[in-house]
């Protein structure tokens, strides 16, 4: 293992010396850690790397659409010549190892690219930058310190990743840095306007019923400052939903007037409930995410506890109540 580096040039040259890497990102999958993967797919090839990538989980319907995302293998497990027909495992977007879901990984030299502030800098190689408006933006570094222009394809799905994570440049990531590279990849040929429609026009008729299975369980604290969802096995079955169908449900209750914390419990299998934490202004959530073992940034966590949905949201809000309480 090595130390952190914020040097991208540093990374193209352990893309550039693989015969062949395993591509992957966290599992269910978001805007930066598809449209990452593709982009870095893209820089690869132009090294005569070969990729796979290879996720645990689907992507949610819009973001699916995007040029190129056929490539990418949804599995349970890596491909059956892995390890031996791999010479590198690039993660993306995985502040810990177990994020991707699969097991094995480190069985290779592994280039970790991450933005999160708490990365356990499991790789041979750690690029890191929690600086980052997103892992994308990281990825079209990498591009400028390769000297290599990304196509129109490549740069829709950098833009992709850059818009989705800084919440269409409504989060507080959304700094000059942020902007300055939406405007390079629009140059280079994204359109702002077709990716504003795979992530806010798309949405799978489950996910719509899905939603209507969350707004019966919300909940909005007497002061109006907390509000949450939840949505357990049966809602899922009655919705005819899958775990990718979540996607953006939690920015509803964030939405609410007067919300600072929203939260969204997921149960789809007994005995692990994941959670969606969203927060505003100086209230950082990733502190409530990290006690559970989680992570994310201040604004914006997550985190996977054991514990049955009902319990698990009574402590997480009881804890969430305090953090607002004491200010922080």
């Amino acid at each position: 293992m090595t130390g952190a580096s914020t040097d991208a040039a540093e990374a193209v040259r352990c893309l550039a010396d693989a015969r062949r890497a395993l591509v992957t990102s966290h599992m269910s999958p978001d805007g930066d850690a598809l449209g990452s993967e593709l982009a870095l797919a893209e820089l690869a090839a132009a090294f005569g790397t070969d990729t796979v990538i290879v996720n645990r989980d689907p992507a949610p319907a819009g973001i699916a659409e995007m040029p190129g995302a056929e490539v990418v293998c949804v599995a349970p497990t890596t491909p059956e010549d892995f390890p031996k027909g791999f010479d590198l495992v690039v993660t993306l977007e995985c502040p810990g190892l177990d994020r991707p879901g699969f097991d094995g990984l480190d069985a290779l030299p592994i280039l970790n690219i991450d933005h999160h502030a708490a990365n356990d800098r499991y790789g041979e190689l750690n690029y890191l930058d929690e600086s980052a408006p997103a892992v994308g933006e990281m990825v079209l570094r990498m591009y400028r310190a390769a000297g290599v222009e990304p196509s129109a394809q490549a740069a829709t799905a950098m833009y992709v990743a850059l818009s989705t994570d800084t919440g269409d440049f409504r989060y507080s990531n959304a700094t000059p840095r942020a902007f300055l590279a939406a405007a390079e990849l629009v140059e280079a040929g994204a359109r702002p306007e077709q990716v504003a429609e795979w992530v806010h026009q798309r949405r799978s008729a489950a996910s719509v019923r899905l939603l209507g299975e969350a707004l019966r369980t919300l909940q909005i604290t007497e002061d109006g400052r907390v509000a949450s969802l939840s949505v357990d096995a049966d809602a899922f079955a009655r919705a005819q939903a899958t775990p990718a169908d979540t996607d953006g449900l939690i920015n509803v209750p964030r939405a609410i007037t007067g919300v600072i914390v929203a939260a969204f419990f997921k149960q789809w299998e007994p005995g692990v409930v994941r959670i969606s934490l969203r927060s505003r202004g100086a209230v950082d959530v990733r502190a409530i995410a990290a006690a559970y073992g989680g992570g994310g940034h201040s604004n914006a966590a997550g985190c996977t506890v054991p514990g049955e949905l009902a319990a698990v949201r009574q402590e997480v809000l009881a804890r969430l109540r305090t953090l607002l309480e004491s200010g922080s």
